[in-house]
């Protein structure tokens, strides 16, 4: 029952679904901000929202199709690639638009967690499913203690994921590190940034 539980929170959680929620909470907090806020503004950022996840499930779903045979690593590799690009399409969308600070942080900080993934992956199977729980989840809180709910998500991806029996406690936990020090150095060069006088 309990790993049953722990397959199910991992499904429901699953990083394209949770990094997609975190970018919509992440889009409302920031639209609502705003004086000049209107529905078509709204719409038209979740139309970028939406266009960079159907990127990234594209390549996430599609690439694996490309080859009769792939390592175990592959599918954490190829949900990584598909997330990094797809957030790549939202950041782009941001900068062009020049909708606001939040969401490019967001998604520079989701990008740059991608490399050191990508890099790590063959090596040694560390949880997607937490890094990309623990990463969106801390820079909301980091925006508004009020995202903190979606932190306790977070944590307990770092549960389920070995008793889904999907990864090993080490793999689980490395995901909640490699997290926690992109969130943590994303911080403090923004307390540095923000402390030098323009």
């Amino acid at each position: 029952m309990l790993t049953d539980t722990a397959r199910l929170y991992s499904d429901v959680f699953a990083p394209e679904l949770f990094v997609l929620l975190c970018g919509a909470c992440l889009i409302g907090y920031e639209w609502y901000g705003l004086t000049d806020r209107s529905p078509v503004g709204l719409g038209a950022r979740f139309g970028v929202l939406a266009l960079g996840w159907a990127v990234g499930l594209a390549i996430y779903e599609g690439v694996p199709v490309l080859f009769e045979s792939a390592p175990a690593w592959a599918p954490d590799a190829t949900g990584s690639l598909g997330l990094g690009v797809g957030i790549l399409v939202i950041w782009l969308g941001w900068r062009r638009f020049e909708w606001g600070s939040h969401v490019p942080v967001f998604s520079a900080l989701l990008v740059g967690v991608t490399v050191p993934h990508l890099l790590i992956t063959p090596f040694w199977d560390i949880s997607t499913h937490v890094l990309y729980a623990v990463v969106p989840a801390g820079y909301l809180v980091r925006v508004d203690r009020r995202f903190a709910p979606l932190a306790l998500v977070a944590l307990g991806m770092v549960f389920a994921r070995p008793l889904a029996g999907a990864h090993t406690w080490p793999q689980s936990v490395a995901g909640l590190v490699l997290g926690v020090a992109f969130v943590a150095a994303s911080h403090r060069y923004d307390s540095q940034r923000s402390a030098v006088p323009q």
